[in-house]
């Protein structure tokens, strides 16, 4: 009786674990999947750049004291955003 309720404990524990994997985010695009973080990854690496661009234009990149310690974290925070904004239902 014991290892017929660690059986089915198992069985439990695996099925929560793997529910998440049901489906995958990827998104249809030009009638290409294309990975979800691919694009999420992208669109925060482009707002860094442009992030980069507007502070060189005001004069304080050069404040900066670690510039790609900096722009890899606004890069990151970007990519985050994008995705939390795009699939955080």
């Amino acid at each position: 009786m014991r290892r017929e309720h660690l059986n089915i404990t198992v069985l439990q524990v695996a099925a929560l674990c793997l529910a998440g994997c049901s489906t995958s985010p990827a998104q249809d695009m030009f009638g290409s999947f294309f990975p979800a973080w691919m694009l999420c990854t992208a669109a925060g690496i482009a707002s860094a750049v442009i992030l980069r661009q507007v502070l060189s234009a005001l004069g304080i990149n050069q404040y900066l004291i670690a510039p790609p310690l900096t722009y890899l974290c606004i890069a990151v925070a970007g990519t985050l955003l994008v995705w939390l904004l795009w699939f955080g239902h």
